[in-house]
């Protein structure tokens, strides 16, 4: 049995209460995962604009009173 049919049938078995709890926690995954998403795709673009070769900034190169 596969795990969608033992799920499909544990379902079976329970009361409308808790299925809406079941797929607000669906939902919930569904959200983490589209949010993983973003956020990788947020970090391939950040690695394209800036390289390995991007210079490394100390506080040595801060001029007093900021930028003009």
């Amino acid at each position: 049995m596969s795990t969608r049919e033992a799920l499909e049938e544990l379902l079976g078995r329970l009361p409308e209460p808790r299925l809406v709890q079941i797929m607000e926690f669906a939902q919930f995954l569904a959200w983490q995962e589209e949010r993983a998403g973003w956020q990788r795709f947020g970090q391939d673009q950040l690695a394209r604009a800036y390289g390995d070769d991007e210079p490394e900034y100390t506080e040595a190169d801060l001029k007093p009173g900021g930028p003009s």
